[in-house]
């Protein structure tokens, strides 16, 4: 692939015009997660994220719903391959891909806070839970291609498995992978088709693609790079930085100490890294805001700016490797619209 790819995001712990209240303003129903897929898609976005975790909707379930009221767009399906067998995802996989002719992408997360974990039962360590996503790729990829094969691992035991029905895409569903430690760098340069960041600075966001492509070459692989960013779009500078800085003006206290706790507890080394930015001040690059990351765990950061400024933060990291971006911006049926009109028509036929 050589083109710049544009995502955008499913809200399924629910939307509105300002974070970290007590409940949402907009609630993550079918119908409005269908509105903000389908605004998605005419602002001529190539995917959307469906996240996953406790906080929010299921995953699968959503990314389903979507694709079958969109035509183009393509659900990123995120899931924790320590709550499914790898058989089992397998055929939900395919079956999904089938569906939809093609359109699913996955986006593997090995999970980076042990309370929230232990909420669903998964008491792992950090390179334990990373062991598991090692051993659970070496079998979904193996029942994806279609062969019988057996596998008894540490985790993972399976006798003449067999994938039915086959993947409609051609080898393999697309397996997106973030993580900033050792041991996740090293699986994502043996199993991502993108490895994904947040939105760090330039320089480090390069840094780490550096690392992943030089180990991936080791395994005679090439992947690509993305980036998790929030946007705030506006005619003017001024309006741009209202808007964003209007986004954290009403937190609730409770809500506030109960993500202070989350911080905290982390054992993600992409989240204590994100953490420390927001730690370091408010602002870095040209025009990249660390607010969000004040009241919201995992992406935390956002470009702040006129189209033009946008457009040339995104060329930063574009210029660094990164062809994947993953965008939201609040609320996201409106902002989807305003960035497919304001910027995405910039990159309409970038190549890399």
């Amino acid at each position: 692939m050589s083109n710049v790819h544009f995502y955008w995001f499913a809200p399924t712990n629910g939307d509105g015009e300002f974070l970290g209240l007590a409940r949402p303003q907009r609630e993550p129903t079918p119908e409005y997660l269908i509105e903000v897929a389908q605004a998605a898609e005419r602002a001529g976005f190539e995917g959307m994220l469906v996240p996953t975790g406790i906080p929010y909707l299921d995953s699968w379930l959503v990314g389903f719903a979507i694709a079958q009221h969109t035509r183009r767009i393509k659900p990123l399906v995120a899931f924790r391959p320590g709550f499914i067998a790898p058989t089992v995802a397998a055929k939900l996989s395919a079956t999904f891909d089938r569906f939809t002719k093609g359109r699913l992408l996955v986006n593997v997360v090995t999970g980076g806070s042990p309370k929230e974990l232990g909420q669903d039962g998964d008491f792992l360590d950090h390179d334990e839970r990373y062991e598991r996503t090692r051993e659970f790729l070496d079998v979904i990829l193996k029942c994806w291609t279609g062969e019988t094969f057996s596998h008894k691992g540490r985790f993972f035991e399976v006798r003449d498995a067999q994938l039915v029905p086959p993947l409609h895409q051609p080898g393999r569903i697309p397996i997106y992978f973030g993580g900033s430690s050792d041991i996740a760098k090293e699986i994502a340069a043996r199993y991502a088709d993108v490895y994904l960041q947040w939105g760090e600075p330039v320089a480090q966001v390069k840094a780490q693609i550096e690392d992943v492509r030089s180990r991936a070459a080791r395994y005679g692989r090439a992947p690509e790079f993305g980036v998790r960013l929030h946007v705030v779009v506006r005619d003017t500078e001024r309006e741009a930085w209202d808007a964003a800085y209007r986004l954290i003006s009403r937190i609730d206290e409770d809500v506030r100490r109960k993500m202070d706790r989350v911080f905290e507890e982390t054992d993600s080394v992409a989240q204590r890294r994100i953490t420390e930015l927001v730690r370091q001040g408010e602002r870095f690059d040209k025009c990249t805001w660390t607010g969000i990351g004040k009241i919201r765990k995992g992406a935390g950061t956002a470009l702040v700016g006129t189209p033009d400024q946008i457009e040339e933060a995104l060329q930063d990291y574009i210029d660094a490797g990164v062809t994947h971006f993953i965008l939201s911006g609040y609320p996201h049926a409106e902002e989807a619209l305003r960035f497919g009109d304001d910027v995405l028509p910039r990159f309409a036929k970038i190549t890399v």
